[in-house]
């Protein structure tokens, strides 16, 4: 197991300095436990209020973790937005591939993001929602 996936909702409220978000993520931080896969380090990024944060911010998260999904990934996204869509769940195709990313690797997925709690109907992940 790698270490834990932390979504780009829980980084945005790490760095807004919400609470919860930071007694999270400081421990896994210090310790080296939080991971990243290319769509959050891309949102996370896009997000950077100026040129030079996001220098900044890409070079911090270039030193974490990196996931990568399975050889398959594109077929394991398609059977799980079409067991969603038959119990009336439309996800996003970049959450299935974050999901699927955190499985791949048996990581836990931190998120805030609810839409999640859907998608681990039909991806069996390890799931932190706070």
């Amino acid at each position: 197991m790698s270490g834990v996936l932390v979504d780009t909702s829980a980084w945005v409220d790490f760095f807004r300095g919400e609470k919860k978000a930071i007694s999270r993520l400081d421990p896994l931080l210090a310790g080296g436990g939080a991971a990243i896969c290319g769509p959050i380090y891309s949102e996370v990024l896009s997000g950077a209020p100026t040129r030079v944060q996001f220098d900044r911010l890409a070079s911090s998260l270039r030193g974490l973790d990196w996931l990568e999904p399975r050889q398959d990934v594109w077929q394991a996204i398609a059977e799980s937005r079409f067991a969603l869509a038959r119990l009336g769940n439309q996800a996003k195709l970049v959450d299935l591939y974050i999901a699927q990313c955190a499985l791949a690797h048996g990581s836990p997925l931190l998120t805030r993001d609810r839409d999640f709690e859907a998608i681990a109907r039909a991806v069996p992940m390890d799931l932190e929602v706070f």
